[in-house]
């Protein structure tokens, strides 16, 4: 039998600790919605559309998870998702030579209209005018070519190994599902944001604003963005968030600056979304200073 002195200490030992942990003088943490903004092999190195740091933001999305599950009441994961024939990969499009545009190609509404370049479906070169058209419109871009990246089904699709492996260490020791978010299936608009495409198609609801998506995030105590790119669907989400969320509130949303970076030569659009959303008054943090 135990010493009943030693279970005594012991018991007194246990409660200290707990009230170590629950009253330490420190305001007591709000529970966070975590929003990892397609974190996918392709953005990775040795990726289609690799980001030459976005090896490092995993580690440290992977180790933020880890060490803050007990404060993590929800976690969603975007997903950008297409299939080859997208308006934005080079086998759409085909100039009077025959020839595919390369990747990082501009596409300008006038060369579509003039036929510099036209879709390789002759059927679909109305609704390409259109989209070309609209989307300049928007002020946001013009068309670019980018490298043909997440194909649905291909290994670039699939979430990192570092930040899949946390995904399921949370998922077990909360037992909550992780809530998976695809964008981009439609292959007539561009997609950079998780709540809406850049010309929404008003017959395809995946493409109009994600009423459920945004419901969920507005139901958080507080937000934190992460994931890939800083530059065009973490700068272009958070953007769409801030203008669907109360102005009172933008405070409760944080950007974790260590765990996402911008597309080489995108750099100034990536400072830029982080100088904007501060002005409205979200955090830019790290995962050293948070909370």
């Amino acid at each position: 039998m135990a010493d009943s002195g030693f279970v005594s200490a012991l018991g007194s030992a246990l409660v200290s600790v707990l009230d170590a942990n629950t009253d330490s003088g420190a305001p007591p943490v709000p529970p966070v919605t975590l929003l990892i903004i397609d974190p996918q092999n392709d953005f990775h190195p040795g990726g289609t559309l690799a980001i030459p740091t976005a090896d490092e933001d995993a580690g440290r999305i992977a180790s933020f998870i880890r060490n803050n599950a007990r404060h993590i009441e929800r976690i969603v994961v975007t997903l950008d998702s297409h299939e080859r024939a997208h308006i934005a990969h080079g086998i759409f499009w085909v100039n009077g030579a025959g020839e595919h545009p390369p990747p990082f190609t501009l596409i300008s509404s006038q060369d579509v209209a003039r036929g510099k370049w036209r879709a390789y479906d002759a059927s679909k070169q109305p609704a390409a005018e259109e989209y070309a058209r609209k989307l300049e419109e928007t002020g946001r871009f013009m068309i670019c070519i980018w490298p043909e990246h997440c194909i649905v089904g291909s290994p670039g699709h699939s979430v990192r190994a570092a930040i899949l492996s946390a995904l399921d260490g949370w998922a077990e020791s909360r037992m909550r599902e992780v809530l998976f978010v695809w964008k981009g299936q439609n292959c007539m608009t561009e997609m950079y944001s998780a709540l809406r495409a850049e010309v929404p198609v008003p017959s395809d609801e995946r493409t109009l604003l994600n009423a459920g998506l945004l419901r969920t995030l507005r139901e958080s105590s507080q937000i934190l963005v992460c994931g890939q790119a800083l530059s065009h669907c973490v700068n272009f989400t958070v953007r769409d968030l801030a203008d669907n969320y109360d102005a009172d509130r933008l405070g409760t949303i944080g950007i974790l600056r260590d765990c996402t970076s911008s597309v080489p030569g995108f750099e100034d659009a990536g400072n830029s979304f982080l100088a904007d959303m501060k002005m409205k008054g979200m955090r830019i943090v790290t995962t050293k200073s948070w909370p």
